[in-house]
């Protein structure tokens, strides 16, 4: 099996009788070009001769649209069988011919020496690719930040079907908006941001003692955040470099397993790492952030121009939030929509740039003001554009949730413990419910179930314990992210504190753009 490393999540595999490609995303930005792809690939046109395209999820940065029109159209696609239709379609669209919606646990042939097995996890999927003996376990980013009972359910079921793992491949870091863009008086934000890093590395290297691969592929989050106030997120990463060290430290010291850090180019076939890519003579204390303002020096240029929208596209975004949010409220409870009171601020609109939202006894009510008013619980600073983005499709939500195009800042600790931000956002999109999808399309929801579960199972039981309200589980907690130190932090996640040596190996920057909190007082 040779392996090399294409750019984020997505590699190219040669069997030796198939040749795939994983999660294509290699050209071009995404989420509304909040994404940038870094670093880049170096070797794109090997993809050229491809038969076979596994995707493991529909996020934009593993299913995109631009990435896959350069693809051949006579290679055969593979995505999970998921809750959601639609993917079928949208692949045909497309231009490829031959779709297979996969379905958990069972193995389909790509050829006489190679297969592939999925296993779903609501709208994620993990991806085990094997030929000729050897195994591949593709976990992307769906298990790592998961809760434990997740992890040791997924777990389980891969090691008694696959009990050799010969490769580990998977997400090193975080991907979201938060903590990064949450912001509340007194948290710093750089220092929490670097500690989330460690904490996803931390799980990921859970992972890797319960699976005990023979070799480990991590990959950081292979993109760059342009926006002013944001490029701070781009030099906090894990780096690759330092996980081996920090498994044997933490987890296992004589370790045998074969931390590989491949960038856009390495190969790796069998046991022989071919180190091709340009990027290692650049890294600089572990990191090649420092190449991103000469690599898109252009867009970052762009990025700052300051662009105002017209009062018409002002009056687009309350139109949308009038006709989208009362079916988003819908989800919820009514105790937690009458505690939703937050604020849109429009930053590219010129007067009256704060769109108030509230429920007032189960009735929306929106207006806008030129200030922000003291009484609100937060704020979500945007742009039209991208609420436009956001309610142009049923996951055109993700580049508030995923694509970092919003700063939040939060007023008062009640909207910690109720984790308002994620309400409030999930007020501004359209995404579509595994309820609501079971009711319009019972069978497809029922063959997922069957093909899944005891996850179905699991994800059933949490909602139902949730009661409507926004991960509102005792394993979801997320306000210390906010309102904790670093060290309260690591006590109450039982991770530990890097001492000062180790993190001093992760890079700082001699000047940071953060977002400034912005500061109100609470009327009630």
């Amino acid at each position: 099996m040779k392996i090399q490393y294409v750019c984020h999540s997505c590699i190219y595999i040669d069997t030796g009788d198939a040749k795939i490609v994983t999660d294509p995303w290699f050209s071009g930005a995404a989420y509304h070009n909040q994404w940038n792809l870094f670093p880049k690939p170096v070797n794109a046109n090997i993809l050229s001769d491809v038969d076979h395209v596994i995707i493991s999820h529909g996020h934009e940065d593993h299913l995109h649209s631009k990435s896959l029109k350069l693809l051949p159209k006579t290679a055969k696609v593979f995505y999970p069988y998921l809750w959601r239709k639609g993917v079928n379609k949208y692949l045909h669209g497309l231009g490829f011919k031959d779709v297979q919606e996969a379905f958990s646990f069972k193995t389909y042939k790509l050829t006489q020496d190679t297969k592939v097995t999925y296993i779903a996890n609501n709208l994620d999927a993990i991806v085990i690719i094997e030929s000729k003996g050897k195994v591949l376990v593709n976990l992307n980013d769906a298990l790592n930040s998961h809760h434990k009972n997740i992890i040791r359910l997924v777990v389980g079921q891969i090691k008694k079907r696959w009990p050799k793992i010969d490769y580990l491949f998977c997400g090193l870091g975080g991907a979201g908006y938060f903590p990064n863009t949450v912001h509340y008086e007194g948290k710093k934000d750089r220092e929490i941001g670097k500690l989330r890093e460690q904490f996803l590395a931390h799980n990921f290297c859970k992972l890797i003692k319960l699976l005990q691969p023979d070799i480990v592929l991590p990959f950081t989050p292979g993109f760059a955040l342009l926006a002013p106030g944001q490029q701070w997120i781009n030099e906090i990463k894990f780096p690759r470099e330092l996980l081996d060290k920090y498994y044997r430290d933490n987890f296992d010291a004589d370790s045998k397993i074969w931390f590989v850090n491949m960038y856009p180019g390495d190969e790796l076939e069998e046991n022989v790492f071919n180190k091709c890519s340009p990027y290692h003579s650049k890294l600089k204390n572990n990191s090649l952030s420092h190449l991103i303002p000469t690599e898109y020096a252009e867009e970052i240029k762009e990025a700052k121009k300051k662009k105002w929208a017209d009062e018409e596209s002002a009056r687009r975004v309350m139109e949308n939030l009038k006709k989208y949010i009362p079916k988003a409220a819908k989800l919820l409870n009514r105790e937690t929509l009458n505690d939703v009171r937050f604020a849109v601020c429009l930053t590219d609109v010129m007067k009256d740039k704060y769109f108030n939202i509230e429920f007032k006894n189960n009735h929306l009510v929106i207006f806008r003001s030129k200030e922000l008013l003291d009484n609100r619980r937060l704020m979500i600073k945007t742009r039209t554009d991208i609420m436009d983005y956001s309610y142009s499709g049923p996951w055109g939500g993700d580049v508030l949730f995923i694509g970092y195009a919003c700063d939040i800042d939060v007023f008062d600790e009640s909207a910690l413990e109720e984790n308002l931000d994620i309400i409030c956002l999930r007020l501004l999109t359209r995404y579509p419910t595994a309820l609501g999808n079971l009711r319009r399309n019972p069978l497809r929801g029922l063959r997922y179930i069957a093909s899944n579960p005891k996850i179905s199972a699991l994800a059933l039981k949490h909602k139902i314990l949730s009661r409507g309200k926004a991960n509102k589980l005792p394993f979801n907690e997320r306000r210390h992210w906010l309102n904790k130190s670093a060290c309260e932090i690591c006590g109450i996640c039982d991770f530990p504190l890097m001492d000062q040596s180790f993190g001093d190996s992760l890079r700082e920057t001699e000047a940071v753009e953060e977002v400034p909190f912005a500061k109100t007082k609470l009327v009630y």
